[in-house]
């Protein structure tokens, strides 16, 4: 029964969806930084499924890639992501002005009886910045008595191609929570900021009930369109600067995947893409906890990157630029883009071919939940995509997995695939995806077990607390198959004692823990041996 009911002495109860708690112990959940249609620049949000992103950013933008990416990320099995919005420099935001004593109040603006607080004038402006505000229009009705007796205002917002937005009864007899205040929480989409003198607009009984403002049209100040896509220095901010209401991409502990699905279509100096990555990539591989997922861009330097052996350099190219192999492993590259259906194109254009780690990202978060990290994502069908913008025949599939490539497939009868589960990197201990993953999941189940144990006395105690705390976790994780051995003494190894640290680090308070383990290496070749004996009977063998 729904509270609605509830007029009599009774249990009611109401079913509802169970919030999504942040946890630095997940390694599902993926970060996202480029182009939206709407929100706040450079602030990191977490949203919580494909309607609180649209609540937050608004819908698909015909010059953005992200939104897209996202939808995807939800699509394929995504629960929870974190969004920074990216503008450049000059976005500017639509506002107009509402000149409250405009209107002939002579009627209503006596010294008597004040029930409602107001500024002679209020600039109205876009939520957040960027074309998406244009438009907008805003009605305000002020009423001197609503059905309980006050004042109250009503504001009804149309901003274009968004649900009309209501913002009915607030009051403004409240000195302490001001109009302009309440409207900031409710509102999505609109903002007052005070200007002019304060005014009281009393109820007197004669005079007008209500007042109607003609509708309020939002614009920019000036003509021309300067909404240039994020540079450099935008990206750099997202990922390195904290905010003083949001952390930085590189420090939200909840990330574990990373996907910049615009970087190739908004930097267009490769040197540019290159440092992008480079700082994703470094960071990741220091904090040893996520893995960022790479787009191969469809030009680098003005010349196309079509053939699997274009492909396969600018891969080697990006290795170079990293230098160290072990930022390598903290990268992955998946091809080719994807066809996606695209509702702003119309019917003469109704498919729209974008990057595919956004749908990546999906996949590998889905497998997470539902086998854990340890889980190889590939050989894993990818939903919502249309089809594969290229096709490739077996000897460029070749060139391309060699490269380290992570292909995606259209088979007849299975769909779009993940055909792929490596890294960038050479090394076999980093060059499976399901290997870095399982480090990840386990320095971040380490993590939150040593952090309590900070500041504990450094001696034999607090060596076996740890050692203790650890060998449950990779307990876990061998029972679970993501590591090998018929025991788990052949899986896994936990030292922390005086032979993993002197008597200098003991004194110092330092506490060093060495732990080997065993991954279940993946399996990527299946070899049959075919026999054919002397009376024509014919054995297949398989190894």
């Amino acid at each position: 029964m729904s509270t609605a009911a509830a007029t009599i002495p009774g249990l009611y109860f109401t079913a509802g969806a169970r919030p999504v708690e942040p946890s630095p112990l997940r390694s599902d959940v993926a970060g996202f930084m480029g182009r939206t249609r709407r929100g706040t620049p450079g602030k990191l949000v977490r949203v919580e499924g494909w309607r609180a992103y649209l609540r937050e950013f608004g819908g698909l933008d015909a010059q953005a890639i992200m939104p897209y990416a996202i939808r995807g990320y939800f699509e394929n099995g995504g629960e929870v992501a974190h969004v920074v919005r990216l503008c450049g420099p000059d976005v500017r935001t639509a506002s107009a002005d509402w000149r409250v004593a405009d209107l002939d109040l002579n009627d209503v603006l006596t010294p008597e009886s004040p029930t409602a607080f107001f500024w002679t004038a209020y600039r109205i402006e876009a939520s957040s910045p960027g074309k998406w505000a244009r438009n907008t229009e805003v009605h305000i009705r002020y009423r001197r008595e609503g059905p309980l007796g006050k004042a109250e205002v009503d504001f009804v917002v149309h901003a274009p191609d968004e649900p009309v937005e209501y913002l009915v009864a607030l009051s403004p007899d409240n000195p302490e929570e001001l109009l302009h205040q309440q409207v900031a929480r409710l509102s999505q989409f609109i903002r007052l900021v005070p200007a002019g003198q304060e005014i009281t607009l009393p109820a007197p009984t004669p005079g007008p009930r209500q007042i109607v403002w003609p509708p309020i049209t939002l614009t920019f100040d000036s003509v021309l369109d300067t909404f240039e896509p994020p540079g450099r220095l935008e990206y750099i901010d997202a990922i390195e600067v904290n905010k003083p209401d949001s952390w930085a991409m590189a420090e939200e502990p909840e990330i574990a995947i990373v996907s910049t699905p615009d970087l190739n279509t908004d930097l267009p100096d490769v040197h540019d893409r290159w440092e992008i990555i480079g700082s994703l990539v470094t960071r990741a591989e220091a904090s040893r906890d996520r893995l960022i997922l790479i787009d191969i861009p469809q030009e680098s330097s003005g010349i196309p990157i079509k053939t699997a052996e274009q492909i396969a350099n600018w891969a080697n190219v990006l290795r170079g630029v990293l230098g160290d192999d072990r930022l390598n492993r903290a990268a992955a590259v998946y091809h080719p883009r994807l066809t996606v259906s695209d509702p702003l194109g119309g019917v003469l254009n109704p498919l729209r071919s974008i990057p595919s780690s956004g749908h990546v990202a999906g996949v590998i978060s889905r497998l997470d939940r539902e086998r854990g990290a340890h889980h190889t994502p590939a050989n894993a069908q990818l939903f919502e995509a249309l089809d594969v913008a290229t096709r490739f025949d077996e000897p460029a599939q070749t060139v391309l997995h060699t490269g380290g490539v992570n292909l995606l497939r259209c088979a007849p009868g299975r769909g779009i695939q993940v055909w792929g589960g490596r890294t960038l990197s050479n090394d076999f201990s980093g060059r499976f995806v399901a290997h870095r993953r399982l480090v990840h999941r386990l320095v971040r189940a380490i993590r939150r077990v040593a952090e309590p144990l900070v500041f504990h006395t450094n001696g034999p105690e607090l060596w076996l607390t740890f050692v203790r705390s650890i060998t449950t976790i990779l307990l876990e994780t061998y029972r679970a198959g993501g590591l090998k051995g018929a025991r788990p003494e052949e899986a896994f190894r936990v030292r922390c004692d005086e032979k993993t640290m002197t008597q200098d680090d003991i004194d110092n308070g330092r506490l060093f823990c060495e732990i080997d383990i065993a991954p279940a290496t993946p399996m990527e070749f299946i070899m049959l041996r075919i026999a054919v004996s002397a009376d024509a009977t014919l054995e297949v063998f398989e190894s």
